[in-house]
Formats: C-alpha cells, sequence, structure tokens
C-alpha cells in the first residue's frame, strides 16, 4: 500500500475511534449531566473536527496547488473547487446541513416578547432575575444566528473573490491561506 493511501487509512481510523469515543461520552452525559462530562465531550468533539481537517488535507494536492498560487498560474476549476472546500467547505457544509435555523429565530422572537413584557411589569427582584435568564436566553439564540449568517457571508464572499480574474494580490493572499492550513498542528 502506497504511503499516502495508509495516511488516508490511518485517519479513517482515527476518526472512527474518536467518534466512538465522543458517542460514549454522549452516553456518560445523558447518565450524568455535568458540565465536566459535557466539557469532556466538546473536547473530544474538537479533536474529531481537527481530525477530519487532517483527513481532508491528506486527500487533496495541495503542494502542485500551492506551486500554481506562488508562480500566479491560471487556476483550473478543480483547483478554484479544492481552495473553496480549503476556506470555505467547512460554512457551506454547515449551511448545508443546519436545520434549526427558523427555530432559532422563533425562540428569540418568543425571548424578546418576554423581555419586552418584563419592561412593562415592576422590575422587583425577582424580575430583574428572570430578565438576567431570558438575556442569557436570547444571547444563546443571537450566537447561533451569528455563526450561520457569518458562514453564509464567508461562502458567499469566496464565491465572490474567485468569480473572476485574480490579481497578484489575490494570488498571495490564497497561498498565504493555503501554507497557514499546511502548517501542522493548526486547530
Amino acid at each position: 500500500m502506497d504511503q499516502p493511501r495508509s495516511g488516508q487509512m490511518h485517519a479513517q481510523e482515527q476518526i472512527r475511534a474518536g467518534i466512538q469515543n465522543a458517542l460514549d461520552l454522549a452516553s456518560r452525559c445523558r447518565t450524568a449531566e455535568t458540565s465536566e462530562n459535557y466539557e469532556f465531550l466538546e473536547e473530544q468533539l474538537d479533536q474529531i473536527d481537527a481530525q477530519a481537517r487532517q483527513a481532508l488535507l491528506l486527500k487533496l494536492d495541495l503542494d502542485t496547488l500551492l506551486e500554481k498560487l506562488d508562480a500566479r498560474q491560471s487556476l483550473t476549476p478543480s483547483d478554484v473547487k479544492t481552495l473553496e472546500l480549503l476556506i470555505v467547505g467547512d460554512a457551506e457544509s454547515y449551511l448545508k446541513y443546519e436545520s434549526e435555523l427558523e427555530e432559532w429565530k422563533a425562540q428569540l422572537t418568543r425571548v424578546l416578547e418576554q423581555i419586552g413584557r418584563l419592561a412593562k411589569s415592576d422590575l422587583d427582584l425577582d424580575g430583574v432575575m428572570q430578565l438576567r435568564a431570558l438575556c442569557r436566553e436570547a444571547h444563546e439564540s443571537v450566537s447561533d444566528l451569528i455563526f450561520y449568517f457569518d458562514a453564509q457571508d464567508r461562502a458567499a464572499k469566496f464565491k465572490a473573490s474567485t468569480s473572476g480574474p485574480m490579481d497578484a494580490e489575490a494570488y498571495l493572499f490564497l497561498a498565504q491561506i493555503l501554507r497557514d492550513l499546511l502548517r501542522p498542528n493548526r486547530t
């Protein structure tokens, strides 16, 4: 078996093991709902994400692409697709599979309506504490919405910036992004 193929197989085995570990941790979270257990799960998910990134890098011919960028050679549609995968592929995939956008909007609307009703009442101690809880709840929905729309903006900006001819600065910029992505131990 050749070295790149062997590396890809090893990466897949690591990802599968990481996924199983995450599923075990999720089961542990359901059994004992503690912040510590959820933190372990979060760390495992971050590790899987890093492993998936490495697996992606192993599957692509990035050295040739980097040489083209450094030489400012015209990029093929395949080259642009590779750059798209590397730079905004995570955002595009997130947008493709995210299914809770309308739920987040509705949740935010409900919480803001509750905050509005509180504003019309006497903000006694209980009212102030409820307002704080509602602000926290609204913050969670807003954070999800920001993440979603940021992903949408990133994908749109990439498509706009690669839809026409690129100048020398664009080649340098893309080459630097690619070098940063290839740097070991990047998370």
